[in-house]
Parts: C-alpha cells; structure tokens; sequence
C-alpha cells in the first residue's frame, strides 16, 4: 500500500524518469521540471531549518547557555520546600500574578524524592541523590544502600581541579551539606561528619555548627562550647592549613575574596538563629567571588536550610520568610550567570514538609487569639495559620497536614548550559547526571 503524499520516483520500461507527483510522469516536460525545482527548494529549506535549531541558531538555546560545556555550576536547595511552600511565598511576597527570582528560570521540571527505605526521604537520603546520582535509605550520608561510599559531585569537580564550596544557614555537618563532603552511614553523627569535611578541604565553607569543630569544653565565638571528644581543634587546624577563620558578619564582610582562596565560616554553635546574619545572600556572594578565581571553574551548593525547620514546627510566618530569604540568595546566582552564561544554575528542594496546602478561608471556625510575638501566626484547631495579605489586597490562609516530610515530588528550575534536560519529570538522581554533564565529569 502506498502512503498518500509520498513521492515515488521509479525508472520506466522505456527509461523515462516518472512518478506519482500529481499530472507529472515525465521530468522533461516544463511541469515536471518546475516540480522538481520547487521541491529542490522546499528540501534545502528543510536542511537549512534543521541545520539552524541542531546549532541553536546563533549559538545560543533558550536556557541561556548554548551547546557548550558548563565552566561552572551552582545548585540551590531549598531545604523542605515543595511546589506550594514556593506559591506560598510568591502570593506572600509579589501576589498571584508576580513573580519570584526563582520563577525566571526559563527550564522547569519536577523531580521524585523517594528513598530505599519508602516514599518519604529525609534530607540525608534526598541530599545523598543529589550529590551522587544514588537512591539510598533515609539517615545515610553519601553512601549506598549497602553502607558504601558513593563519589559526590564535589570530589569529582575536586578531581577535576575545580573550586568547591558549601554554604547553608544551618549546621555545616547537617545532612544537606554533608552529603556533597562526607560520607557516613549515619547521618547523626555530626562530629564524625564535620571531621570528614574538614579532610575534604573545601574551599569555602559558611555556615553554622562550631560546636562540631572544637574540642569538648573549648569556647568559641557563641555561647555553647565545643562538643569534640578527640580533642581536635578543627578550626584551628584550618587556619593551621591556610584557611581565614571568620564567625560573624563583620568578620565575612572584611573578607577579600582577590587575597583570600580557603575559607571557614561558622556562625552559630549549631543552626543560624534568626535574623541570620550573614545572610544566606551575603554568604553566596562571597563564595561566589573567592571560587570564581579558579580558571577551571567552581561548583558550588546553597541550602536554605530554615525554610525545613520552620516547616516542621508548621511555622508559617517563618517558612514564608525562609523562602523569601532562599529567594534572595537565588537572585545572587542569577546575577552572575547573567555575566558568565557558562554557569549552570539549579534551584530545586530535596523534599517537602509539613504537608502545606494553600487556603482561601479557615476550615476550623474563628480564629483563637493570635501569639503575641506574631500576630500573623493564627492558629486553629486543625493547624491552620493565617490570614496572610496577599500582595495585591487579598488574603490567603496556610493549612498543615504534618510535621514532617511528605513524598511530594519537588519543583526544579533551571538556566545555563545543560538546563534544558530538566524540563519533566524524572527521578532526583537525574539532577546528579545533568549537573556532571554540565561540567564534563565522570556520572
């Protein structure tokens, strides 16, 4: 059977070229002859076209970053926050019909978050497939489901003579960023963890959790004193190794990035408390600046680590803050793929809690009395926080349906080279393989 439209062209008895384009058996007759022209032309279109888009036309794709090979990559995670925590924020911060920084980025995709241990991961086994490419169980620090340890993306940009860099405003031996520098079968043990990141030796490490880097009993620059039991001072033994030591935001603003190439920042004795100063922005800024002086590139990862404990508490007022506050740090990112398009940039959560869901109006009745130290923190029987002003007049109300994790699948957003295989829906561990991609290291 022969397909309607499809030309045949075929060698007659009698030698005569002919076909079945329509009132033409003859390519020596004028009709044919314009035929034949007309389709030349349509096929050089055709090839010209192709040619255009395989290229990116001029050398550039939507995502900002052409075919070329990523020099840089940042990865944002916004710890806990799933697909309505960020709506949340965005009718909070600019209303329904603005935007977030993170809401730019032209590539947008969702990933699945479950573990080996079942639907819901925590931040060690969803941090873990991130950084390695490898589902695993919950409370497991960059190694397998059989104890293992799994290459992270941070050793492999090591290896490949990149810059490296963690910053989060919680603990810097907290599962999230532990999992890009450790690797331990528990995910608790946070002395053992800090000391496997110091042997790391990431470039720039920012965050909280000194307590962890200090012998038992020793002070530092926050109330509590250290909690080591081997008698090791970590941030000693940094500075010891050509590290600057800061633990305030002065300290981290009197930095010079042009004279400074190792950095230790430790801002609280374990979580950052609120205000946190330095701020997650001014973190990224300054780890963005040292590490991009490696000619080779960077890789770098920004957790907004509150955005998960303010959730857990089914904080409302709190979880809107700390996703505003990731926000900003984004915008940072932002702003310096636009001056260097060959970073790839990531924003994407490990997992989502406290089951938030977005209302117009309570469910449970009046409104009790509100806290006195928020009075937007108004909560019912049934969890309910609100109202909150929507940007714009209206109002909306946050329900919770739990205080922990939850399986959702998590929004991810993305621009620079490679982004453009994010778009979908796919496991998290594919992140992992995009990112590696990007850079040219081994998956």
């Amino acid at each position: 059977m022969e397909r309607s439209g499809v030309l045949r062209v075929t060698q007659r008895p009698d030698g005569q070229v002919g076909g079945d384009a329509p009132g033409s058996t003859n390519v020596r007759t004028p009709q044919a002859r314009r035929w034949f022209a007309r389709l030349a032309m349509a096929l050089v279109f055709a090839l010209s076209l192709a040619l255009l888009v395989s290229c990116g036309g001029n050398g550039e794709d939507s995502d900002g970053g052409g075919d070329q090979a990523a020099r840089n990559v940042i990865l944002l995670i916004g710890d806990g926050m799933g697909s309505a925590h960020r709506t949340a924020a965005r009718l909070y911060s600019v209303g329904r019909g603005g935007e977030l920084v993170m809401d730019r980025l032209p590539e947008t995709g969702m990933a699945r978050t479950w573990s080996t241990d079942g639907v819901v991961p925590d931040s060690a086994a969803a941090g873990t497939a991130l950084a390695t490419g490898v589902k695993t169980y919950n409370k497991a620090i960059a190694v397998d489901p059989d104890g293992k340890p799994v290459p992270t993306i941070l050793e492999k940009a090591q290896g490949a003579g990149k810059s490296v860099g963690l910053v989060t405003n919680v603990s810097l031996s907290d599962a999230t960023p532990a999992s890009f520098a450790a690797h331990n079968a528990e995910r608790d043990d946070y002395l053992g963890i800090a000391l496997d990141m110091f042997n790391h030796n990431v470039d720039v490490l920012l965050g909280g959790g000194e307590d962890y880097f200090l012998p038992l009993g020793t002070p530092g620059c926050y109330p509590d004193n250290g909690d080591r039991t081997d008698n090791r001072n970590l941030i000693d033994e940094a500075v010891a190794k050509g590290y600057r030591h800061v633990c305030d935001e002065a300290g981290l603003k009197d930095i010079d990035p042009g004279t400074t190439d190792k950095l230790l920042g430790t801002f609280a004795d374990i979580d950052m408390p609120r205000p946190y100063t330095p701020s997650l922005t001014e973190m990224t800024e300054k780890a963005i600046a040292i590490l991009d002086k490696n000619p080779r590139g960077f890789f770098l990862m920004v957790e907004g680590g509150q955005i998960d404990r303010a959730a857990h508490a089914n904080d409302a007022p709190n979880t809107l803050d700390d996703v505003a506050t990731f926000d900003k740090a984004v915008e940072v990112a932002l702003a310096f793929q636009a001056e260097h398009p060959d970073t790839l940039v990531i924003v994407t959560a490990d997992h989502a809690t406290g089951g938030l869901a977005i209302e117009d109006s309570p469910q449970d009745g009046p409104c009790p009395d509100p806290k006195q130290d928020d009075p937007r923190e108004c909560k019912t029987a049934l969890h309910e926080d609100g109202p909150f002003a929507e940007s714009g007049g209206a109002s909306f109300w946050i329900d919770w349906t739990a205080s922990f994790h939850t399986g959702d699948d998590v929004p991810v957003m993305a621009i620079g080279p490679g982004a453009a295989s994010l778009a979908g829906d796919y496991e998290n561990t594919h992140i992992n393989e995009v990112m590696c991609e990007a850079l040219d290291l081994p998956e």
